[in-house]
């Protein structure tokens, strides 16, 4: 029984009565304080520090962040600072970020760590975007010199820098780290939402709403790639920092073409929108041709992403700015894509720029959060599209239901039977049919003493009766006023003679109902070659012999 008035005020208040409970259980929780789990400080050594250029000293008193100016590849550049006498903790690690480059730590002149990227596949080492290290130094380093050694192999924007040192416990510098986590929610929520969407397409029955969703689920996979390598979070994961950027660079160069497929076939538009499509084929190649030229070592990706990132900002303003224009001669379907566009464009903008400016993008929050805005804008067309689809095509069906059911015994109608016997006769493989004819003794009798409507009821009550005799594989038409056809599917002549005895025995000596049915069936095997409405009319026939033996079995 549902609640009352009364009962839905009571719910209501101690729902409120509940949260504020909760709210005094975090406010007096939140002076509790467990030490082990308390961050320590973290220090950042900015200054003053010594760069040198192989063995030549180009700069002192130097504070970080520092640019090495000109050309970067194959140079090796060489930060100097000398420790503090007292290091923060008894447990002090280091934390240096490169990007492009190689690195190599030397504490008081002994080397304590190195990374030298990958030694094999690329005939140039990969080193990602931004990677981070963490380098352990012993309470007896204070005092010493310190030395980070890079070795640049791209001159492309991601190179050539040198960023701020930081020193603390390891702990601390991880939960620093990641403290840019909207966008590991960000791009790992579009990842899985992107995944789930995908694997849901192949179950979608219209192919255009399959495809829609198909382009869709890629367009977030893309995006979702993309917002993910941006973020050092992405390091909770996945532990090496160049995976994460090939999803960044297919995201780039696969974009387009999965927008252009997803318009293609979720909005209406001209046919002159193909030419968008050929297009963003030139993305596809441009990314091959990437892998090629990096397998080679002529070229990474990353000397490339500069170049590429203006080439996909002009795409997508073409693409928008033709789409308005189709929005201002009136397709205002549109209106969800360019919205969802605006944001995609604006962030990917925003992106270039800050990589125009030599703008580190470890923390791209705004950047990241419009990507996720138009994701959700796109999945709102296309949630909002399954769903008028669903409703026209329930609407249709209701329509057809109507068109070929009885309305009086909810069984097929004669048209329903006319469309069921084209099926039948067109059927490249047609099956073996059992025929039952069946008809409603004195039927015209009983309407002329007890009315229609007790006619009415008796035909409704023999369609619900012979639904529940028959083989559930049964198909039951009302072929005329009060004469039955049902279809049985595979079936052999003494399994229908069978099931003809039991309709002649349940209505005439079962006590069960008041009325009598005569039965008549045949069988119709495709392999004799006969014509299948011969075989309806031998078992029409049949059942007015039956009905007039059963006339004559009473007089």
């Amino acid at each position: 029984m549902a609640f009352s008035i009364v009962e839905h005020q009571i719910q209501r208040i101690l729902l409120f009565l509940a949260v504020i409970v909760l709210a005094l259980g975090f406010y007096f929780d939140s002076f509790l304080s467990i030490e082990p789990l308390a961050n320590e400080p973290i220090v950042t050594w900015e200054a003053p520090w010594t760069i040198l250029d192989d063995a030549e000293v180009v700069a002192k008193n130097v504070s970080l962040p520092y640019t090495v100016t000109g050309k970067t590849a194959g140079k090796t550049i060489t930060a100097r600072f000398t420790l503090p006498d007292k290091l923060p903790s008894s447990a002090t690690t280091l934390l240096v970020k490169t990007s492009m480059s190689s690195l190599m730590v030397n504490v008081g002149g002994t080397n304590v760590y190195s990374y030298k990227g990958p030694n094999k596949g690329w005939a140039r080492p990969v080193f990602g975007g931004s990677t981070p290290h963490f380098i352990r130094l012993d309470a007896r380093d204070a005092g010493k010199v310190l030395e980070l050694v890079f070795t640049f192999t791209s001159d492309n924007a991601f190179a050539g820098h040198i960023r701020t040192v930081q020193a603390g416990s390891k702990a601390s510098l991880l939960l620093a780290e990641f403290s840019a986590w909207p966008s590991l929610f960000f791009g790992f929520a579009l990842l899985l939402l992107g995944t789930l969407i995908l694997c849901f397409s192949f179950a979608v029955q219209t192919i255009e709403e399959r495809k829609s969703f198909f382009y869709f689920a890629l367009v977030l996979l893309a995006l979702g790639g993309w917002v993910f390598s941006q973020t050092p979070s992405k390091f909770l994961l996945i532990r090496n920092p160049a995976l994460p950027m090939n999803m960044s660079f297919a995201a780039l160069y696969l974009l387009p073409s999965f927008l252009v497929n997803y318009v293609l076939h979720s909005y209406p538009v001209q046919n002159r929108f193909q030419h968008f499509q050929r297009i963003s084929l030139i993305f596809i190649l441009g990314y091959i041709i990437g892998g090629i030229l990096q397998v080679l070592g002529i070229a990474q990706y990353t000397d490339l992403l500069l170049y590429s990132g203006f080439a996909l900002v002009v795409f997508l303003l073409a693409l928008f700015a033709y789409l308005s224009y189709e929005y201002y001669k009136g397709n205002r379907a549109l209106s969800s894509f360019l919205l969802s566009l605006s944001c995609m464009v604006f962030s990917i903008v925003a992106e270039e720029v800050l990589l125009a400016l030599n703008i580190k993008l470890d923390s791209a929050v705004i950047l990241h959060f419009g990507m996720a805005l138009a994701a959700v804008i796109l999945f709102w067309h296309s949630v909002t599209m399954v769903r008028e689809k669903t409703r026209i095509l329930c609407k249709e069906q209701m329509l057809l239901s109507l068109a070929y059911t009885d309305a009086l015994t909810a069984v097929g109608n004669r048209a329903s039977f006319d469309r069921e016997v084209e099926n039948i006769v067109s059927a490249s493989k047609p099956e073996v049919l059992g025929i039952l004819m069946m008809d409603i003794n004195d039927l015209k009798r009983i309407n002329d003493t007890q009315g229609h409507k007790a006619g009415d009821l008796l035909l409704s009550d023999f369609a619900k009766r012979l639904v529940n005799i028959l083989p559930a594989s049964s198909k039951i038409f009302r072929y005329g006023g009060d004469e039955f056809i049902a279809l049985i599917p595979s079936i052999r002549d003494d399994q229908l003679a069978q099931i003809s005895q039991s309709i002649l025995t349940y209505f005439s000596s079962s006590g069960k109902v008041s009325y009598e049915v005569a039965v008549g069936w045949d069988l119709y095997i495709p392999k004799k070659k006969e014509k299948f409405l011969a075989v309806v009319n031998r078992a029409d026939a049949a059942m007015y012999r039956c009905k007039n033996a059963m006339k004559e079995c009473k007089a």
